[in-house]
């Protein structure tokens, strides 16, 4: 079963874009591959596991031991235009199937913190923002819709908010 995450930034309601080099900067090492089309673009993010649980360090084949590397992956989906400077611009993304790793929130918050942007999901209680200014510039409908925006200053609260709606 898959599970969508959602990050977009706003001003005064409406959506507004930002620098894809700051969302490229926060996701920096996890994105292992990058595909563009016409106006999207695609990241596979990946964090790797260290001695995860129920898996043996290497495996054998035809004689050889070969390492097991057990990586948490998420897919992001961005929307991509260029700015009046000529520098590519994005008002947000969605992510498909969120990693569980820290650093993946780590960023999320960053973004969160640097943008007036909001991360929702589908539920109840399920939006946050990274400043209390950023409240003001979400679309009214939003808060109507997914409740009243928590404010997050811990990479763990995003994870305990998805769990908690």
């Amino acid at each position: 079963m898959s599970f969508e995450i959602f990050f977009y930034s706003y001003k005064r309601g409406e959506p507004y874009s930002f620098p894809l080099s700051d969302a490229e900067s926060a996701f920096q090492a996890a994105i292992v591959r990058r595909e563009r089309t016409e106006s999207d673009l695609f990241w596979r993010l990946e964090y790797p596991i260290l001695n995860p649980p129920d898996v043996p360090p290497v495996m054998q084949f035809n004689g050889r031991e070969y390492p097991v590397l057990v990586c948490d992956c998420s897919e992001v989906y961005l929307t991509v235009e260029v700015g009046t400077d000529s520098r590519p611009m994005t008002d947000g993304f969605m992510v498909s199937g969120p990693a569980g790793h820290h650093d993946f929130y780590a960023a999320l918050l960053h973004l969160l913190q640097t943008t007036h942007s909001a991360l929702f999901w589908p539920g109840n209680n399920s939006l946050v923002v990274g400043q209390f200014e950023s409240i003001e510039h979400l679309p009214k409908e939003m808060i109507e819709s997914l409740g009243e925006p928590f404010i997050i200053n811990e990479p763990q609260q995003i994870i305990d908010r998805i769990c908690a709606s």
